[in-house]
């Protein structure tokens, strides 16, 4: 098993319990929820059109020319936003195996909700954030064990970012995984402890 297998697993899951899931969208309607695995789409690039199992409808409300200049220099446009957001980013950031023999790694991986609100008050942004984190939270903490080999380890925590990437809401949930490491079988030929040869003879050439 490798991290990426945890992080499939994860999104796996998350695509379950967020199935039926809708959120509010610019254009009054509703929408459901994208996942990308290590970061979001680049500001036009052509990943970021949504993959059939995202796509829900909701992508493209408006056609005004205006949706297609950049919000802010080299971001996206109105409405490459409406067409990657709210979404969740699953990406691991640090692995720690086990002492020689252990069974079990350690698997740290960052869970982001983004949402963009371009609301006078800019409430339903960073509330909609808030809810993503706190539903992934309880759907977590009620399964313990993903597909019966990705166990997170409680507590899990989240925190919402400040506002200084407003219309754009980010927050972030920090979980640690354990993970079965695959078992590594030494072939008695390239056994250290016997020697170059396989049969204790090695040592003889420091002789």
């Amino acid at each position: 098993m490798t991290p990426l297998d945890t992080c499939d697993a994860i999104e796996r899951f998350l695509r379950e319990g967020f199935e039926k899931v809708r959120l509010p969208s610019p254009d009054g309607g509703e929408t459901g929820i994208r996942f990308y695995q290590m970061s979001l789409p680049q500001p036009g690039a052509q990943s970021m059109r949504p993959r059939p199992e995202d796509a829900d409808g909701n992508e493209l409300t408006a056609l005004d020319p205006e949706d297609d200049e950049p919000l802010e220099d080299g971001g996206y446009t109105r409405n490459e936003a409406r067409m990657i957001f709210p979404a969740v980013v699953i990406r691991p950031v640090k692995f720690m195996g086990g002492n020689e023999g252990d069974l079990w790694g350690t698997l740290t991986v960052v869970i982001s909700a983004g949402v963009f609100d371009e609301s006078d008050e800019c409430a339903e942004g960073p509330k909609q954030a808030i809810n993503i984190l706190e539903r992934s939270r309880q759907l977590f903490e009620k399964a313990r064990i993903l597909e019966k080999r990705h166990k997170i380890m409680l507590p899990v925590q989240y925190e919402l970012y400040d506002e200084s990437v407003r219309p754009f809401w980010f927050g972030e949930m920090i979980t640690e995984w354990a993970i079965r490491l695959q078992a590594q079988e030494l072939e008695i030929d390239n056994d250290y402890r016997l020697g170059f040869d396989g049969k204790g003879e090695g040592g003889k050439k420091y002789g």
